[in-house]
């Protein structure tokens, strides 16, 4: 089993999402962990209240759309240095939650260049060690987060101008400029560290940070910069690669619009996916094929219904010698493909094998499938519906099995392939 979802990840190379519950779905969903400032926790415009940050709100979003496990931003405090962030990543309940996250949000930095701008000094070079100093701190804090979990999707999120209300001065001139200084440096320390940086500063404006006395934004320009993150997030939604499925379910969009940015699966040539269609037993095995890395083979597949001008002929062939098809009088290639013989490809495809026996009442002792479908349920491959049944008659659709072929790939993560 191992050795063939190992091959699937591959042909899967660098996707990375999460499956919604379905009744051909499993659920992988997000752990994700905030570090930071006043900016990561919340701190309103007026006073020191902590309310909602960028953070509540990515996790909100993610929460909304099913992608969301758990949240925290108890390590987000208000005046932290990056030098505390740094020495805060040593403490033991900090580095559980780092191993335990797929999703790492930080915003540090500012303080420091704040502090330096408060004190009134005009030396520009100490105002550069200053920025030097966070790329040093914030370098080492992504490799020490790197070295907890180098699973972790990681982002730095860049900064706002806090003083876009006071007057211009040439005071203020300059220390937009250490600003901008600033940010062109976190974006460096991320290129280099191989993390997404999130561009804030191009999309913010005064009307954001309502109190002059206050550097701290209002909810719309908290809300700004979860926007920005989304922009960039690895799972945000991209245009859509078919015309129809838009109005999918977004754990179907998801799966079809990653399999076919792998080259896993292909439209119609007006442009469509047919999610809603059934998918045919050519189509199966052309799928498979692409995602396990078989190509042409000199073996004859044997069937009287498959002829080698047939696009699916190649596939049909390789599956067959590898014993995923069973060798038949015929092969049926425009027929629907069930959910019981989708547990049988999958069971032989993958090598699975059943641990318990599932409990459908539709799916008798004396079922043909009954030990793949067994196999597929305690894999976690596949599940039932409603009433504990698994509807092994039942037709799967196109967008159906991508979704479960997708959710191979999510659980080919959750061991050592």
């Amino acid at each position: 089993m191992k050795k063939y979802i190992s091959m699937l990840l591959a042909a899967v190379l660098l996707l990375s999402a999460f499956i919604i519950p379905s009744a051909s779905a499993a659920v992988q969903k997000v752990d994700y962990v905030a570090f930071g400032d006043s900016i990561a926790s919340g701190q309103t415009p007026y006073g020191v209240k902590v309310g909602t940050s960028y953070t509540d709100l990515i996790a909100k979003k993610l929460e909304a759309d099913g992608y969301l496990s758990d949240f925290t931003k108890e390590f987000a405090l208000s005046g932290e240095s990056s030098m505390q962030f740094l020495a805060k990543l040593d403490q033991p309940n900090v580095q559980a939650a780092i191993k335990e996250a797929e999703l790492v949000t930080i915003s540090t930095g500012a303080n420091d260049l704040i502090q330096f701008a408060l004190s009134g000094s005009t030396d520009y070079s100490a105002g550069l060690e200053v920025v030097n100093q966070v790329e040093r701190n914030l370098t080492s804090g992504l490799q020490k987060i790197k070295s907890i979990n180098p699973q972790a999707d990681i982002y730095v999120v860049g900064y706002y101008f806090p003083f876009l209300n006071h007057e211009e001065s040439e005071r203020k001139a300059g220390l937009m400029s250490a600003f901008d200084y600033f940010n062109k440096k976190l974006i460096a320390t991320a290129s280099a560290q191989g993390v997404t940086f999130v561009e804030v500063s191009s999309e913010f404006n005064a009307s954001y940070l309502p109190n002059q006395e206050d550097i701290h934004p209002n909810i719309e320009g908290y809300q700004v910069i979860a926007d920005q993150f989304f922009k960039v997030w690895q799972n945000s939604p991209v245009a859509d690669p078919f015309s129809d499925i838009s109005s999918t379910g977004s754990q179907a969009r998801l799966a079809i619009m990653k399999l076919a940015e792998a080259g896993i699966v292909t439209g119609n040539t007006d442009g469509t996916f047919a999610p809603k269609s059934n998918i045919t037993r050519a189509e199966t095995a052309i799928i498979l094929a692409r995602a396990l890395g078989y190509g042409k083979t000199t073996g004859k597949p044997g069937f009287s219904d498959v002829s080698f001008n047939m696009k699916s002929y190649d596939a049909i062939a390789a599956l067959t010698e590898a014993g995923i098809f069973a060798k038949a009088s015929k092969f049926n290639p425009d027929k629907p493909l069930t959910r019981a013989q989708m547990a049988r490809v999958l069971t032989q495809a993958l090598g699975l094998e059943a641990s318990v026996s599932a409990s459908f009442s539709d799916v008798p002792a004396t079922h043909w499938a009954k030990d793949e479908i067994d196999a597929v349920f305690t894999n976690g491959i596949m599940t039932g519906g409603t009433n504990a049944r698994f509807l092994p008659e039942n037709n799967i659709t196109r967008e159906q099995f991508a979704m479960t072929v997708y959710n191979v790939w999510s659980h080919s993560l959750i061991g050592t392939p």
